[in-house]
């Protein structure tokens, strides 16, 4: 049975993978910092017995990562999910910049999903299908920026530079673990309605998910290194 670990697995897109994935039938491993205060993953269990799994998760501590590694010990992990961010609002602006959530952007952000993935390398690389996924966004492109996205969706020094940095880590991620047969693939949700993209946001988390997961289904290392939209077209960054 295929195993697939999510990070920031609480609400919206994380909560809709672990949806997805328990109705495909396979066991997922759902973690977010305070799981226990989730409806969300509290309905999802009820509704899939047996399927699904919760821990406690603060990707930015790195206690926390290691216990959890060694409660899983050596499961196989099919798929990893890096999908847990977060997206400072604060002090995002030239003239009141806010260093010291930048800094918490870049912990979570990029420093967390590389001590997930570093952690759990081994349980993906026993694994059959031997996937890594890491959630960006559009926001991350250096060409959307220069042709003119800042004045689309406001600067967010932040979390724009923070998955900029994501995505050149997991691409050298994706070169480095090449010659094991493990495949690093880099998605762009979309803008969706969630918590993060507000409610005018252009789609739902079932239709980004639904997506992203059909590209993981077929994809293996013939994705991998490539940062890839929800709907399958490749994004320049």
């Amino acid at each position: 049975m295929s195993i697939v670990l999510i990070t920031g697995a609480n609400r919206g897109i994380g909560a809709e993978f672990v949806k997805q994935y328990a109705r495909a039938g396979w066991n997922v491993i759902a973690t977010a910092r305070h799981p226990a205060a989730s409806d969300v993953l509290r309905t999802l269990s009820n509704e899939n017995p047996g399927k699904i799994e919760v821990h406690s998760l603060d990707i930015a501590d790195e206690a926390a990562i290691q216990d959890l590694k060694d409660t899983l010990d050596a499961r196989p992990i099919d798929l990893l999910v890096n999908n847990a961010a977060i997206y400072p609002r604060e002090g995002a602006h030239v003239g009141n910049l806010d260093y010291d959530s930048w800094r918490d952007a870049f912990e979570t952000n990029l420093f967390g999903a590389l001590r997930v993935t570093e952690a759990l390398l081994e349980n993906v690389a026993g694994s059959e299908k031997k996937q890594i996924a890491a959630i960006s966004s559009n926001m991350s492109s250096l060409r959307a920026v220069a042709g003119g996205s800042v004045a689309q969706s406001g600067t967010s020094y932040q979390y724009r530079t923070s998955k900029t940095a994501l995505n050149m880590a997991m691409l050298i991620l994706a070169k480095e673990l090449e010659p094991r047969g493990i495949s690093v693939a880099i998605l762009c949700p979309g803008w969706v309605k969630t918590e993060m993209g507000g409610a005018g946001a252009a789609i739902t988390p079932e239709v980004s998910v639904a997506g992203m997961k059909k590209i993981l289904d077929a994809g293996g290392m013939g994705i991998s290194g490539k940062f890839l939209g929800y709907e399958g077209a490749v994004r320049p960054w």
